[in-house]
Formats: structure tokens, sequence, C-alpha cells
């Protein structure tokens, strides 16, 4: 029987491509488009490829931005936890020894009345305040007023936290892999676990203060190009002392601490009114923390540009992960 064979290779060529095409439309390499798996394997395809210097300027522009909406929000809650501060011990002043609900509960407000001896004994008078019940609801607006300003300051906090660290992990990152470029070979950390450090409990007490360590070491200008003793030779500002000082202070005393642990008990207005002096501590440290933030990755950059002026444009390939397994059987078989 005869067959034509380009009449049968076109056939398997036409199913191959049908079959490709169902294969790229299938919903898993859907899901991959969509959630930008496809995009993440290019980049991790392209992790050891051969690259050049890339700036920061644009990260650290962005991370500036962040940092100072950081730390005036920072600054605004200071405000406002010595404003709550004050209001408590002008009520504690007037004999009231018990905090108002911050929700509007008659049943609530009738018992906190009764408590602080005020004339308010029902719903009615509470509704139409009659007697004390005017001064009751005085109170728990003053109150209910405070406590929304304080979570809404606290909620842009936690966003502008999140943002933040984003961003700095970007800055971080790309410092990290800059070093290669300005003739710093042999890093300790890698781009990669120069970021993840940061989020390892315990670990990110002390880790993320070595990586940047090791940042300033391998982007000090001064040094020569190829220095092989960079890591011993290289000067690391004082700020990174700083920074990681505050950082460690702000993990033991911050908004949670203060709340969980250090002022748990609050029975009376005074203690809550001595909570919130200790948060307006707290906060400006988180404000103070990020300023040094600021200075200390402008510094970076300021650092790096200077040393690649220095250097000039180079590529470099990124030194490819080594495979334990097979570090093993190497060393085995020269013995």
């Amino acid at each position: 029987m005869y067959v034509n064979k380009t009449v049968l290779k076109k056939t398997m060529d036409d199913k191959d491509s049908k079959f490709d095409q169902r294969k790229r439309s299938t919903p898993t390499n859907i899901f991959r488009k969509i959630s930008g798996r496809e995009e993440l394997d290019r980049a991790k395809a392209k992790r050891y490829d051969p690259y050049s210097y890339e700036s920061n300027a644009l990260t650290l522009k962005l991370l500036i931005i962040i940092l100072s909406v950081w730390s005036i929000i920072s600054i605004c809650l200071a405000i406002q936890d010595y404003r709550i501060s004050s209001m408590l011990n002008e009520w504690n002043k007037q004999g009231i020894t018990t905090l108002p609900p911050s929700s509007f509960d008659p049943q609530a407000l009738i018992d906190f009345a009764k408590n602080e001896n005020l004339d308010c004994v029902n719903i009615n008078s509470l509704l139409f305040e009659l007697g004390d019940c005017h001064n009751v609801m005085d109170l728990h607006a003053s109150f209910a007023s405070a406590q929304d300003i304080s979570f809404l300051l606290f909620s842009f906090l936690v966003i502008s936290l999140l943002v933040s660290i984003f961003v700095f992990g970007a800055f971080t990152h790309r410092a990290s892999r800059n070093l290669l470029t300005l003739r710093s070979e042999r890093q300790r950390f890698s781009p990669e676990m120069a970021v993840t450090w940061f989020f390892i409990p315990i670990m990110n007490l002390f880790k993320p203060w070595q990586v940047y360590v090791e940042l300033f070491k391998g982007s000090d200008p001064s040094i020569m190009a190829g220095e092989s003793d960079w890591k011993s030779k290289g000067m690391v500002p004082k700020i990174v002392h700083i920074w990681e000082l505050f950082f460690l202070l702000i993990f033991i005393f911050n908004p949670l601490t203060i709340s969980r642990i250090w002022f748990s008990v609050r029975k009376t207005i005074e203690d809550i009114s001595s909570a919130h002096n200790a948060l307006v501590i707290a906060d400006l440290m988180l404000a103070i923390l990020g300023f040094l933030a600021m200075f200390l990755t402008a510094k970076l950059h300021i650092w790096q540009e200077k040393r690649k002026n220095l250097i000039g444009p180079i590529s470099v390939t990124p030194p490819k992960p080594i495979d334990p397994i097979s570090e093993i059987l190497k060393n085995d078989k020269k013995m």
C-alpha cells in the first residue's frame, strides 16, 4: 500500500498544532496567565542571565514618599493619643473613674451613669437627655469620636506599613543585586535572602542589620574595585546601627505590646491614661524609624551611585546556586 509521506507529515503537524492550541487554552494555563505565574517563571529563567548595574533612584523616590506618609501618620497618632490622655486626665479630675462605652448602647450608658453616680436611670431620660444624661451623652460622644479617629489613623498606618515593606524589599533586593556590578564579589547574602530575612521571626531582629552592614561595605566608594578584602575594609555609617537600635526598641515597645503586655491591666481611667502616654512614645519612635529608614536607603543609594561612576558600566553573570547533593558526590569522588 502506497502512503504519501508528505501528506502524512502534514496531517501529523496539523494534529500537533491543534494539540498545542488545546494545551495552551487549558484552565491550568489560563490560570497561570491570570495569576502571573508565567511571568514569574520567565523572571526565574532570566535570574542567572548577565546583567549590569540598575539604579535604585526611582524606587528610592517612591520609598521616601511612602515612609514620609508613614512618619506623618505616626506623628498624627502621637498627637491623637496625647489628646486622649489629656481628655482622660480631665475626666479623672472631674471624678470620672471608668470609661463610657464607645458604641451607642443605652443599657451600657445607664450602667456607666450608675457606676459614676450620675442621675441617668432609664432609657427615656437618656434619649431626652434629662438630668445628668446630657453629661453621659457628651462623655460618650467625645470618647467615641476619639476612638474612631485613632482607629482610622491606625488603619492608615498599617496600610502604609504594608506598602513600605514591599517597596523597601524591592530596594534591598536591587541594592544587593548591584554588589556584583560594583566589583564586590562573594557576598554572604544573596539578593533573595537579603529580603527573606526580614520575614523570618526572631532572625529578623538582627539579620536585616547584617544585610545592610554588608551592603554598605560592598558599596563603599573609598574601596578599590576588585578589592578582595572589602568585607573587613569597607565602612559602615553610624545610621545603620542607630536604625537597628530603633528597630529592636520598637519590636519590644510598640502599640501592640503596650496594649497586650506593658499595660494589659487597665482597670481605672488613670491606667488607661498612662497607656496612652506610653502610646505617644511608641508613635514617635515609629515616626523616627521611618525617617531613619529614609536616611539609610538614601545614603546607600548615594554610595552605590558613586562607586558605579568610579568603576564604570560592567556586565556580570550571577553565580549559579550550588546543589548540595552534587557537591557531596563531587567531594566523595575526590576522596
